[in-house]
């Protein structure tokens, strides 16, 4: 699970990275003069000044150790699908960025789906019945002539993939995840911005703008992962916009051969 954090307040703190693949929340520090995390400590004794994500994970892996004693036949796709269930949006949602998914779910790139909630996870975790099998659907995308096609300056791409859901094999009919596996070479790849609609609209940025980002390999078949489109449908016509930010018209790179998009999830059709 990709766990993100919020202050006191409920507020983004500073360290904060925002990401699609994030499914919940908890705690954290803010800034040097506000409250951080209570633990122990080494090598003896506790400390008052745990702080960042490096808090966050070990509270969220706390909450998950009682739903685990709770019912220890959960798998880690159960426990995602409970995290998910029960996390709780609204203390959040004074943030900028939260849209509704396809399935009616309050999500964000900064937060997931919410703060958890461990007493409603235990609930649930306490009745809750396996998942079926997962399966995996996987599509390619391959470029058309010129291929690598050569891009430079500011420039916006869209790709469209129809999907069936692998309607034919191992069906995919509720989404949990999807993966989306690209490869871009560009002067600056802190300028690249990679984009995810789904056929039901919901947006995903797999990957905003990083102004400190002055690579200029790109990235090769590299994986972006989101959970935003949990419990959707993904048969449709799915759409991924390639584009730069730069303000550097002698920026140049390429797209590379394909893109592949791998879909996970169950078929709840039975």
């Amino acid at each position: 699970l990709s766990i993100s954090s919020a202050t006191y307040d409920n507020h983004r703190p500073w360290y904060l990275e925002e990401c699609p693949s994030s499914i919940a929340t908890t705690y954290s520090s803010a800034n040097i003069n506000q409250p951080a995390i209570v633990t122990v400590d080494v090598p003896a004794g506790c400390t008052k000044m745990h702080t960042g994500t490096s808090a966050s994970a070990p509270l969220a892996a706390g909450i998950i150790a009682l739903a685990l004693e709770a019912n220890p036949d959960l798998t880690w796709r159960d426990m995602q699908h409970i995290v998910l269930r029960t996390a709780n949006p609204t203390p959040l949602l004074q943030n900028p960025g939260w849209s509704q998914n396809g399935v009616g779910r309050m999500v964000s790139n900064k937060f997931g789906y919410g703060l958890m909630d461990g007493g409603a996870l235990v609930k649930l975790a306490r009745r809750w019945k396996t998942v079926p099998e997962q399966h995996i659907c996987t599509y390619e995308y391959k470029l058309a002539a010129p291929n690598p096609r050569p891009i430079s300056g500011r420039f916006q791409m869209n790709f469209t993939l129809e999907v069936n859901g692998c309607e034919s094999g191992t069906p995919v009919l509720y989404l949990e995840h999807v993966q989306v596996h690209a490869t871009v070479r560009y002067s600056k790849r802190g300028d690249l911005k990679l984009t995810l609609f789904s056929p039901s609209r919901t947006r995903s940025v797999l990957l905003p703008p990083r102004p400190q980002d002055f690579n200029t390999n790109g990235f090769h078949k590299w994986p972006f992962l989101s959970v935003q489109q949990w419990g959707e449908d993904p048969r449709g016509t799915w759409i991924l916009m390639v584009e730069s930010v730069t303000n550097n018209p002698a920026a140049i790179g390429e797209l590379q051969n394909l893109f592949s998009d791998v879909f996970s999830g169950v078929d709840l059709s039975h």
